[in-house]
């Protein structure tokens, strides 16, 4: 049996998105072994690689805060000029300035995520459903990894 920081280090590899082949090779554990590990952790897995992208989101600028904040001050501009105009041509004519409004505001809007809120009871309802399941699922997931070795060592 393999050490927990073995298996760690496994997880963050896999997050990464190397294969079973070169993880093997790099901390010495036969890909069979790998391939059960991948299967067992494959939420923490998930877990790991959802924050890596949300990093990369972060260090790009992608995150949705990051694009309502640059789709805001976009607007906030475009509204603030739009508020000076004369309605009088100048370097890009008032027509041109509210359809770039009107397509800054298609986006933001587009961007914005929808905001919804819980109450206490359903707050505490999700938590024991979620409880719930997370008990529920150990033990099914012992006793589909029990049976899957069980039918590989009767084959063999």
């Amino acid at each position: 049996m393999k050490d927990t920081q073995t298996k760690e280090h496994f997880m963050e590899l896999r997050a990464h998105g190397l294969p079973l082949a070169k993880i093997a090779d790099e901390i010495d554990v036969s890909k069979t072994t790998l391939i059960n590990w991948d299967k067992e952790f494959k939420e923490e897995i998930d877990n790991l690689r959802a924050m890596e992208l949300e990093a990369l989101y972060d260090k790009y600028d992608l995150s949705t805060r990051k694009r309502v904040e640059f789709f805001g001050d976009v607007l906030s501009r475009i509204q603030r000029e739009l508020e000076t105009r004369d309605w009088d041509l100048s370097r890009v004519s008032t027509e041109k300035l509210f359809a770039m409004y009107a397509h800054f505001y298609r986006e933001a809007h587009n961007t914005l995520p929808k905001i919804t809120f819980s109450d206490e009871e359903e707050v505490r309802a999700d938590k024991a459903q979620k409880k719930l399941l997370s008990e529920l699922m150990t033990p099914q997931k012992k006793r589909i990894l029990g049976e899957s070795l069980d039918q590989k060592l009767t084959k063999s």
